[in-house]
C-alpha cells in the first residue's frame, strides 16, 4: 500500500495509505483535537476529559506513527539525514533511533509549543517529549516556544538531554529558534505582473470603498476571525466618518470541515458577518465581504494583497502566520496590523502589533493604519520587506541545516 510518487521537482514521494479509521483517530482525532489546542493553549478546545476516548486516539496516534517510521526504515541505508516535521509525527523520531542509533535526525516544529502548565496537562507528555529528545536538532519558529520546550524537559526531568542553542556543553539533542520564511521572489515576482496589478485594480473597482481591509485564514478558532469582525464593527461605530469608505474582505478558505469545532465557527463567523452588514450597510456599499471558498493556486491571493490598504491579523495564537509575510513580500505600501500572539511579531516589528482580544486597540489600530500618511507607511513597509526578503525560506533551509550540522 506504499506507492512511490516522482514529483515534478526531482524528489521521491512515498505515500502511505491509512484507513479511514486512522485518518479519523491519528489527524482529526490526537492530532488535532488533542494536539493542535493544547500547543495553541486552548486546553478547554482539547478532548482531554474522556480519558478513555483520548487513549483510544493515542493508540492510533502510535500506529501511525510507526507506519511512518516503518516506511523511513525501509529507505534508510545508514547514509541519509532524517527530517521529520509537525506535531502530527513527534513519535517518529524515537522508533527510528531505536532501530539505528548512530542516525542523524532533526525534527521542525511547525506549530506554538505551550508552557507547562499547558503541555503538562497530556497524560503522554512523557512519550512525546522522550521521542522528540530522540532527535539531533529540533527547531521552532521562535524564542518563546523554544524556552517553553526546554521548560517542560525540566519539569520531566529530561533538562540533561537537551542542548539551548544559547547554551554551553554538550547534550543529546540541540534545540534552535529559526522562523520560517516565505519564497519572497516568487511573491515579489507575481505581485510585478501586469495581469494581477489588473485584476487588484477591478478588485477595488468592484467595492466601491476608498480603502480595503484584508483578512486571509483558514477557518480555525485559533486565528480569531470573530474577535476581527467585533473589532471592525466598534471602528464603524466610533468612526462614523469612515462608514461607506473602508470594506473588510475576508477570505477563509475551508479547514477540516469534518470536525464539529469548525462547523461551529463558520457558523458564528457568518452570524456576525450577517449582524454587522445588517446594522451599517447602505445602499452601494457593504462593510464586510465575506469568503468561504477554496483557493486551488496561491497565486490567485495576489490581487488581494495588492488591492488591501490594510492587512489584518488578528491570531490568538499562531505558530508564526505566514500570511503576514505574503504580503509584505507582495505589496510596496499599506499597513499590518498584527496579533503580538502570532510568531511573526517576534521579526515584523514595524507592524503595528495588538492584543487581539482588546477590541477597542484593535479597532484604534485600524484607524491609525488609515490615517497613517503614505510616506511612513513605505518607510516602514520597506524594512519589513528587507527583513522578509532576507529570512525567506530558502534562508530557513540553509540556516536549519547549518545549525542541524554544523554547531
Amino acid at each position: 500500500n506504499k506507492v512511490m510518487v516522482p514529483d515534478e521537482t526531482g524528489y521521491e514521494l512515498k505515500r502511505l495509505n491509512l484507513t479511514e479509521q486512522e485518518a479519523e483517530e491519528f489527524y482529526l482525532g490526537f492530532s488535532n483535537k488533542i494536539l493542535w489546542p493544547l500547543s495553541h493553549s486552548f486546553l478547554e478546545k482539547s478532548v482531554l476529559q474522556n480519558y478513555q476516548s483520548c487513549e483510544k486516539k493515542w493508540n492510533f496516534y502510535k500506529k501511525v506513527n510507526k507506519k511512518y517510521a516503518d516506511a523511513i526504515l525501509e529507505e534508510y541505508t545508514g547514509d541519509e539525514l532524517i527530517w521529520v516535521h509537525d506535531y502530527h509525527l513527534a513519535l517518529v523520531p524515537k522508533i527510528v533511533r531505536e532501530k539505528h542509533p548512530e542516525v542523524n535526525i532533526a525534527f521542525f516544529w511547525h506549530i506554538p509549543w505551550p508552557p507547562w502548565e499547558i503541555f503538562g496537562a497530556l497524560p503522554w507528555r512523557k512519550e512525546i517529549l522522550k521521542s522528540l529528545c530522540s532527535s539531533n536538532f529540533l527547531g521552532f519558529h521562535t524564542t518563546s516556544y523554544k524556552e517553553n520546550f526546554s521548560s517542560c524537559t525540566e519539569k520531566l526531568g529530561l533538562e540533561k538531554e537537551v542542548k539551548i542553542s544559547s547554551s554551553t556543553g554538550k547534550a543529546k539533542t540541540r534545540v534552535s529558534s529559526i522562523p520560517l520564511g516565505v519564497n519572497y521572489d516568487w511573491f515579489s515576482s507575481l505581485a510585478g505582473k501586469d495581469k494581477f496589478k489588473q485584476e487588484a485594480e477591478n478588485l477595488r473597482k468592484e467595492l466601491t470603498a476608498d480603502k480595503i481591509i484584508l483578512g486571509v485564514d483558514r477557518l480555525d478558532y485559533t486565528k480569531g476571525i470573530p474577535q476581527r469582525l467585533r473589532a471592525f464593527e466598534m471602528f464603524l461605530e466610533e468612526n462614523p466618518n469612515f462608514q461607506e469608505k473602508v470594506t473588510l474582505i475576508q477570505r477563509i478558505p475551508p479547514s477540516r470541515t469534518s470536525a464539529t469545532e469548525y462547523e461551529s465557527i463558520l457558523k458564528k463567523i457568518h452570524m456576525i458577518v450577517g449582524e454587522i452588514n445588517g446594522k451599517f450597510e447602505k445602499h452601494n456599499w457593504t462593510p464586510i465581504k465575506s469568503f468561504h471558498r477554496f483557493l486551488p493556486k496561491q497565486e490567485q491571493l495576489i490581487p488581494y494583497y495588492l488591492a488591501a490598504d490594510i492587512q489584518l491579523v488578528t491570531s490568538l495564537c499562531d505558530g508564526m502566520n505566514l500570511v503576514s509575510k505574503e504580503y509584505i513580500a507582495t505589496t510596496d505600501i499599506g499597513v499590518l496590523i498584527l496579533s503580538e500572539f502570532a510568531g511573526a511579531a517576534e521579526e515584523l516589528k514595524e507592524a503595528i502589533h495588538v492584543n487581539p482580544y482588546n477590541a477597542r486597540e484593535t479597532a484604534q489600530s485600524i484607524r491609525k493604519a488609515l490615517k497613517m500618511p503614505l510616506e511612513e507607511q513605505r518607510e516602514k513597509m520597506s524594512k519589513l520587506k528587507e527583513r522578509v526578503r532576507k529570512n525567506d525560506l530558502m534562508k530557513w533551509r540553509d540556516k536549519f541545516m547549518k545549525k542541524w550540522l554544523n554547531d
